[in-house]
């Protein structure tokens, strides 16, 4: 089972890899459980911000707070309880904002309370709950006031209270001071198990680990702050250029952004998306988008006076575990722009004919509106498209059921994994055995066998080797038509799984880019301050030994999108792959 929630485009969020053991909601999805936190409304109110209020829940139960207008476009929260097979009560809070994006969700077991940020506002679900006589009291503020909300958070750091916390924006993070010898104890740890269970030695062989303990003790010393010091761990560990090996924490980075989408696309950065300009509620700031005239296709090429591969090359990449170019661009291009609250952005931009102009943008909290694309989409001459955005619930495999009947009819199938981050092999390979005649081997695997008397007796270290096991043909109808399968840097992990196995089959072709090249089993340890990191312990392959971390899977039609494409709104991936199977027909 694997889970990978990729980083890029404004989300901060976890890998996950496989072997996952979930501690939570073990049977039922996150996407399930929100929507029955919706169907289980029992009451609702109206709510200002700032305003303290007590609801009363039995299990089953959700309250639905309405907000009343408010800067930050908030229109409801929901407070669900809910209880596992154990017993266990769980509470769940969701905030909606009012285009319908859910935002500062989560699902807490075994704790007192939650200090939830909603997205890159300022505002903090404060959420205190006890549980007596079957019944659940919770206390809830969503507050925007910024001393109170540092006051929160400081109390709870100082106290340790057994709370579930998130933060996106660096205006609520207050640095905490951190004793010296927590500090080197948490650096020594993280150091020691990276030392004897990270699984890529071999691929950075120009990092001498005994010399990075000597040089980071003394930045370690000098971190004062929560703040500081898991800024010296992030560049540490990054080191090991891993996807699956990484440092979260406190983090002084602003996500505070101008109204843009930028991605990388043939090496520069390139505007995607421009913010809707309708939904900019200062007069002002929609006068000086309008005014800025940028379209997608834009080059940026400096912001602030700087050269975005100077950025690039001081700000970001030297903080970013990444396994390949493609994972630390996905990573690092969106955030080219980050800079701190209504501060200006002042970029050189460079459009299809070469004309540069400056123009100047406020950073902001922006909330894009999101692409809702149909799971099924007919393309003509009877070929369909399945987007197959995410492996992290059974639910995908219930969507491709109830669309089998339907699949079974087309002349060609387009399976569309490009925006597909992972969540359970399992998934995919359920999918897979619907096309495929014949068993297919999946990916195999290895990891560290450190013994200490071989160590002594100057014996090589040894590896275990096991395998994700065969995919069997499913028993019932198969589809046997042509199928294509398109790829990109953000098809990653559980997505890569599936690329892997399908590649193996032989059953049709990949085209696009390369896949983000990062998956593993990751070994989770706690850090001082309420942090922690994980560790790749494991490496996957193709089952011929041929590898795919760190390069990603290679397509077998390669498509890279350029500047003119992405001005045109053109989907030049797609188009290959639909101008593949026509042939095929004819």
């Amino acid at each position: 089972m694997r889970r990978f929630v990729v980083r890029a485009l404004a989300v901060i969020g976890l890998v996950w890899s496989s072997q996952w053991s979930p501690s939570l909601c073990e049977a039922r999805s996150t996407q399930d459980l929100i929507a029955e936190s919706q169907r289980c409304v029992t009451t609702k109110q109206a709510y200002a911000l700032n305003r303290d209020i007590t609801v009363s829940l039995e299990k089953g139960q959700a309250a639905q707070l309405d907000f009343e207008p408010n800067p930050y476009s908030l229109k409801k929260f929901i407070l669900y309880c809910y209880a596992q097979e154990d017993g266990k009560e769980i509470i769940r809070g969701d905030a909606y904002l009012a285009d319908g994006l859910r935002t500062g969700g989560g699902s807490w077991i075994d704790l007192t309370g939650a200090l939830r940020q909603v997205g890159h506002t300022p505002c903090l679900a404060i959420i205190k709950w006890t549980v007596h006589e079957g019944k659940t009291r919770i206390d809830f503020c969503m507050s925007d006031n910024l001393e109170r909300n540092h006051e929160e958070y400081r109390q709870y750091r100082l106290n340790n209270k057994k709370m579930s916390t998130w933060y996106n924006d660096g205006k609520l993070k207050v640095a905490v001071p951190l004793p010296e010898t927590e500090r080197l104890a948490g650096f020594i740890h993280l150091w020691s198990e990276a030392k004897f269970n990270f699984a890529f030695w071999d691929r950075v062989p120009q990092v001498d680990w005994d010399a990075v303990l000597v040089e980071y003790i003394p930045k370690v010393q000098e971190a004062g702050t929560d703040v500081q010091y898991y800024r010296v761990l992030r560049r540490c560990i990054a080191l090991l250029q891993d996807g699956h090996t990484d440092v979260w924490g406190p983090s002084d980075e602003p996500d505070c952004r101008p109204p843009v989408e930028i991605a990388a696309v043939q090496g520069k950065a390139v505007v995607i998306r421009v913010y809707p300009a309708e939904q900019i509620k200062q007069p002002e700031l929609k006068v000086e988008l309008l005014a800025a005239r940028l379209k997608p296709g834009d080059e940026i090429t400096h912001i602030d006076g700087r050269a975005v591969e100077q950025i690039l090359a001081e700000d970001l990449y030297p903080y970013i575990a990444a396994s390949t170019p493609q994972q630390r661009e996905l990573d690092a291009y969106p955030r080219l722009a980050g800079g701190e609250f209504e501060t200006k952005a002042a970029m050189r931009i460079r459009n299809l004919e070469g004309t540069e102009r400056e123009v100047l943008l406020t950073r902001g909290r922006y909330n894009f509106p999101r692409d809702e694309k149909p799971f099924l989409c007919e393309l003509p001459d009877g070929v369909l498209r399945i987007n197959l955005d995410s492996f992290g619930s059974d639910a995908t495999i219930k969507q491709f059921e109830e669309a089998f009947e339907k699949i079974l009819t087309a002349r060609g199938l387009i399976l569309d994994l490009r925006d597909n981050g992972g969540g359970s092999s399992g998934v995919g390979y359920a999918i897979l055995k619907r096309l495929i005649d014949e068993p297919v081997e999946g990916s195999h695997w290895k990891t560290r066998q450190y013994l200490p008397a071989f160590r002594a007796w100057g014996r090589e270290e040894q590896w275990y080797e096991g395998t994700h096991g065969t995919i069997e043909p499913s028993e019932g109808k198969r589809f046997e038509g042509p199928v294509v399968v398109l790829t990109g840097p953000a098809t990653a992990s559980a997505a890569e799984d599936f690329v892997v196995a399908f590649q193996t089959s032989k059953r049709g072709q990949v085209v696009g880019r390369r896949t983000l090249g990062s998956t593993g089993q990751p070994l989770t340890i706690q850090l001082p301050g309420g942090g922690g990191a994980r560790i790749c312990t494991k490496r996957d392959t193709y089952p011929d030994g041929r590898e795919f971390v760190g390069i990603g899977c290679r397509p077998n039609v390669e498509v890279i999108p350029a500047k003119a494409d992405i001005a045109a709104g053109r989907d030049v991936v797609l188009e290959q792959a639909v101008a593949m199977l026509r042939a095929q027909k004819n």
